[in-house]
């Protein structure tokens, strides 16, 4: 089933059957004979990844590695640097839909598993061969790779955890402290870290305290969920819940800091926030560790080295962010796709994922490998990576995501987004919110 964004309409449509059809030819392995499907010119079997984000397997050798130790495998891995919702999800699911066009390996994240896992026909089931894999998961993780019907279908690569990453020079420029250590024990609870933020306002740097308003309100939907039921913006019958504790109270944080100036018009994947990065155009980030090593640390580049530094985020521990590898039932060679998908997300690798990128493992082995847990970044002002990350997650709850979450978490975020650009006031938001989040909920279940 399609599920768009409303503000994707007809043209994502038309991007979707397009991308659907070059994901089609890199997954029947090019040069290969016809009558081979998922072969090439050596008869060696062609496997393709497609991801999108930054999984960092090139960056860790793993493509090279496998090929060696698997000389009857050609490994090509797709889309990294691709965005999910507006590129990749799009393309995958029409191709998922019409039964050709995925690749053998298939990454999805965390947020939309319920969704694409949803349809146990599109995925091979790995319960027979990889029930043992469930030693390497948390609880959460592992439950979230399952179809309805129980259905291993998804292997877990990484979690995000929390944390804040900030501008220790815009920070010693507003008179504010600097130290990490002295920051969290200001910014412990969410009051401390506005109180923070007034103090960063008043002081008249030119930059924004905050980003924008989506990163934020996405880490404590996640925080204050997790502290409840669970739930969020939608259930699974496509009833909203955008009266719950962790929708209301995030929202409304949210608001307060915008109205005493403390977000700026700085939309998260942005070119405009892209260029705050590099130019100081805000302060606070919020950061899970994929964020800090695999979006900030790139996009800030070299002469950014040493003005960004990392801190424990307020509240209690959280996730927030993700990601899966699972194997579509159209591949050609299913069995050989899903052991290198099982490799790619073994500890050992995960842990060579986290050094090459930052993303921080799902399993709890490589969360407590040396290499992990006592990793500290010269980036970012030498801060205990490892050790912030982990602690943010050792006791977090799971959270319902629900088949309709990602279309409304759109809807809502781009409202807020609306509230920091000025096209809608603080006191329209929550009536702009109910109308964007009904939309989102009929596209979705009318499969536009």
């Amino acid at each position: 089933m399609q599920i768009l964004k409303a503000r994707h309409g007809k043209v994502a449509l038309a991007a979707a059957a397009a991308g659907a059809l070059a994901l089609s030819t890199a997954a029947c392995g090019g040069d290969g004979d016809p009558e081979e499907a998922g072969t090439n010119a050596d008869g060696q079997i062609v496997l393709t990844v497609s991801i999108f984000g930054n999984f960092g397997y090139t960056q860790a050798g793993l493509e090279a590695e496998y090929e060696a130790a698997n000389p009857d495998i050609d490994v090509v891995i797709e889309g990294d640097g691709v965005n999910f919702d507006t590129e990749y999800r799009p393309n995958l699911e029409t191709a998922l839909e019409t039964g050709s066009g995925a690749g053998d390996v298939i990454g999805i994240d965390e947020q939309a598993s319920p969704q694409l896992f949803n349809n146990a026909e599109h995925w091979y089931d790995l319960t027979a061969d990889y029930s043992d894999r469930e030693a390497d998961y948390t609880a959460n993780t592992w439950g979230l790779g399952h179809t309805p019907d129980d259905k291993l279908v998804g292997f877990g690569t990484d979690i995000g955890g929390m944390a804040m990453c900030y501008r220790s020079d815009l920070f010693a420029e507003a008179g504010l402290p600097t130290d990490r250590t002295e920051l969290a024990a200001q910014w412990a609870t969410w009051d401390g870290f506005k109180t923070v933020a007034q103090t960063f306002v008043d002081s008249g740097v030119d930059a924004a305290f905050l980003d924008g308003p989506t990163q934020l309100q996405n880490m404590l939907l996640s925080q204050l969920a997790g502290q409840g039921d669970g739930q969020m913006y939608v259930d699974d019958e496509g009833g909203l819940t955008l009266d719950s504790a962790a929708a209301t109270e995030s929202v409304a944080t949210v608001l307060e800091l915008q109205e005493i100036g403390a977000i700026g018009n700085f939309a998260s994947w942005s070119e405009e926030w892209n260029a705050g990065m590099v130019e100081g155009g805000y302060a606070v980030m919020p950061c899970p560790a994929w964020m800090a090593g695999g979006v900030i640390q790139p996009t800030s580049g070299e002469e950014n080295a040493g003005k960004w530094d990392m801190a424990p985020a307020p509240g209690v521990a959280g996730n927030w962010g993700g990601s899966f590898l699972a194997v579509p039932a159209q591949s050609a060679h299913p069995e050989e796709a899903a052991a290198l998908a099982a490799w790619l997300t073994a500890p050992e690798q995960q842990v060579k994922v986290f050094e090459a990128v930052g993303n921080f493992p799902s399993s709890p082995t490589a969360q407590a490998d040396p290499k992990v847990a006592g990793y500290t970044s010269d980036y970012f002002s030498g801060a205990p990576i490892g050790e912030i990350i982990g602690a943010s997650i050792q006791s977090f709850e799971p959270l319902e995501y629900s088949y309709y979450h990602p279309p409304v978490k759109g809807a809502v975020e781009g409202v807020l987004n609306g509230v920091a650009d000025g096209t809608f006031t603080a006191d329209q938001a929550a009536e702009e919110i109910q109308k964007a989040a009904e939309e989102a909920v009929e596209l979705a279940g009318s499969g536009l």
